[in-house]
C-alpha cells in the first residue's frame, strides 16, 4: 500500500508521462529513421547496378550475333569485384557466354523481362538487374545481369538497430532522471505549500504560505490560498469573539439572578422584599430571552435556509404596522413619530424578517431620543429599489463608534448602561437587508441626531 502510495503521486505520474511521450516519440522517430535508411540504401544499390550496367554495355561487342563482352583488363574485374558486382552474359538458348566474379548459383539463367528483382541464393540476399542488350540499329536476344550482394545493407541495418536499441534505453533513462529533477523542482513550492497549511490550526492561524515574485500558477495558488487563511482567520476570530461575548452577556444576567436570591435568601425578608426581589428576577430573565430569542435568530439568519421563499408584501403597509406598534413606547416619551411614504410599495420578500428590522431600527430611535423629540420615517421607490429612512433628534453618535455599529455585541461604553440591550439590534437588522441583497448605513450628527438609511431591492437575489 506505501509503495502504491508513492507511485500514485503526482511526482511520479509527471514523471512517468515525460518518460513515456518521450519514449513514443523517439521510437517514431527511430522507426522513421530505419525505414528512411534502407529505403535510400536500396535506391543507392539500384542506383550502383545502373551505372555498373551502363558502362559494361560499352564493352560489349555487337560486331557479332550473338554479341560477346570483349576482355576486361584485371583492374576493372578487381574493382567489380571489390564493390561486390558479379555479372554475366547470357545468349538466346540461355548460355552463359561470359561471367566476371561469382554469380550466385540458383539465379534462373534465363530471363524473363527488364528490370531488377531480389533473390536469395546461397544464404544471401542478392539485389539483380537484368537488362537486353541493344544497339542503335538492332536488338539482340542475349541479357547482360548484374547482381550485387545485400549483405552490407545488412549490416548497415544491424548496426542502426543495435546502436536504436542500446541508445533509447540510455536516452529514456536520462530523461527520467532528468524528469524527476525537473518534477521534483517545480514540485518544491507544492511541498512548502502542504507543510504549511498542515501546520496550520484553529489555535494558531497566523502563519502564512511563502510567495515568491513569480506570476505562475504555483505563485497564484499560494496567494488565493493566504487569501482565503486571511478569512478563515477572520471568521474564527470572529467566532471567537462572538462566543465570547455572548458567554459574558449570558453570564450578566444569570450572575444578577443567582446573586439576587442567594441575598434574599440570607435571611428572613418581608413579602414586600421577596416581591421587589422576584421583579428584578424577571426583568433580568425576561432580558435572557431576548438575548437567547436574538441569537437564535441570527444563527438563522447565518444559516440561510433555502427553503423560505420570499412572498409580495406591500413595505408601506408593514412601516404602518411597525410605526402602530411603536407608538405606544415613544408616546410614554412624549416623542413625536412622522412618515412620509407612498400609499404601495410593493416588492418579494420576507414578511417576518421585515418586521423584525424595522421594529429593530425603531425601537433604537425611541430609545436614543429624548423625551419630547421627533422620529421621522421616510420612503421611495425606484424600478429596482426600496429606499426606507429613519431619522430622530437624538443625542448621536460620535463619529468612532459608526464603523463599529453593526458588530455584533457593539455597544458604545456610555449606551451600555443608558440603552440595556445586548448590541444585537443592528447585527440583526444588517443581516436581515443583507439576506434581501440590500445596504444600510448610518449618519449621525452628535447633538443633532441620527439617519438610518436602507435600500431593499424589490427582487431578493434568491429570485434571480
Amino acid at each position: 500500500m506505501k509503495n502504491w502510495t508513492r507511485l500514485n503521486t503526482l511526482h511520479t505520474r509527471l514523471t512517468l508521462w515525460y518518460v513515456a511521450l518521450l519514449a513514443v516519440t523517439v521510437l517514431g522517430f527511430c522507426l522513421y529513421l530505419q525505414f528512411e535508411l534502407e529505403l535510400s540504401l536500396a535506391n543507392q544499390v539500384d542506383a550502383g547496378l545502373q551505372v555498373a550496367a551502363s558502362q559494361l554495355l560499352v564493352d560489349v561487342d555487337d560486331s557479332v550475333d550473338p554479341p560477346m563482352l570483349r576482355p576486361m583488363s584485371d583492374s576493372a574485374v578487381t574493382q567489380l569485384m571489390q564493390s561486390r558486382f558479379a555479372l554475366r552474359l547470357v545468349n538466346e538458348s540461355g548460355e552463359v557466354v561470359a561471367e566476371v566474379g561469382i554469380f550466385p548459383e540458383g539465379i534462373p539463367v534465363t530471363p524473363t523481362r527488364t528490370g531488377f528483382t531480389t533473390a536469395e541464393a546461397e544464404g544471401t540476399t542478392w539485389r539483380i538487374l537484368t537488362q537486353r542488350v541493344e544497339t542503335q540499329t538492332q536488338q539482340f536476344d542475349a541479357w547482360l545481369q548484374m547482381a550485387q550482394s545485400l549483405n552490407m545493407v545488412a549490416d548497415t541495418r544491424s548496426s542502426v538497430l543495435r546502436i536504436i536499441l542500446i541508445g533509447v534505453p540510455l536516452v529514456l533513462i536520462v530523461a527520467g532522471l532528468g524528469g524527476t529533477f525537473m518534477a521534483t523542482r517545480a514540485l518544491r513550492p507544492v511541498d512548502a505549500i502542504t507543510r504549511t497549511v498542515q501546520s496550520i490550526n484553529a489555535t494558531d492561524m497566523t502563519r502564512r504560505i511563502p510567495i515568491q515574485q513569480t506570476a505562475d500558477e504555483i505563485g497564484r495558488l499560494a496567494t488565493t490560498l493566504n487569501s482565503m487563511l486571511d478569512r478563515l482567520q477572520f471568521g474564527f476570530e470572529k467566532e471567537r469573539r462572538f462566543t465570547a461575548d455572548a458567554s459574558h452577556e449570558l453570564r450578566t444576567p444569570l450572575t444578577a439572578i443567582k446573586g439576587q436570591i442567594g441575598v434574599t435568601l440570607a435571611r428572613s425578608r418581608t413579602p414586600d422584599e421577596y416581591e421587589a426581589t422576584l421583579s428584578q428576577v424577571q426583568l433580568e430573565t425576561d432580558r435572557l430571552i431576548r438575548l437567547a430569542n436574538d441569537l437564535l435568530f441570527l444563527t438563522r439568519l447565518d444559516a440561510a435556509p433555502a427553503f423560505i421563499q420570499p412572498e409580495p408584501i406591500d413595505l408601506s403597509d408593514l412601516l404602518s404596522a411597525a410605526v402602530d406598534q411603536i407608538g405606544l413606547i415613544a408616546a410614554d416619551k412624549q416623542i413625536r413619530v412622522t412618515t412620509d411614504f407612498p400609499e404601495a410599495l410593493p416588492m418579494l420578500g420576507y414578511t417576518d424578517h421585515l418586521i423584525r428590522l424595522f421594529l429593530n431600527l425603531l425601537d433604537n430611535a425611541v430609545k436614543y431620543t429624548p423625551q419630547g423629540g421627533a422620529i421621522h420615517v421616510t420612503g421611495s421607490k425606484t424600478e429596482t429599489d426600496v429606499q426606507i429612512t429613519i431619522g430622530d433628534t437624538g443625542k448621536g453618535i460620535p463619529a468612532e463608534h459608526l464603523p463599529h455599529l453593526f458588530d455584533r455585541f457593539y455597544r458604545a461604553e456610555a449606551d451600555r448602561k443608558y440603552s440595556g440591550g445586548a448590541g444585537l439590534g443592528l447585527a440583526i437588522a444588517q443581516q436581515i437587508v443583507l439576506e434581501h441583497g440590500g445596504h444600510i448605513g448610518v449618519e449621525s450628527t452628535v447633538g443633532q441626531g441620527t439617519r438610518v438609511q436602507v435600500g431593499l431591492p424589490v427582487t431578493p437575489p434568491s429570485c434571480w
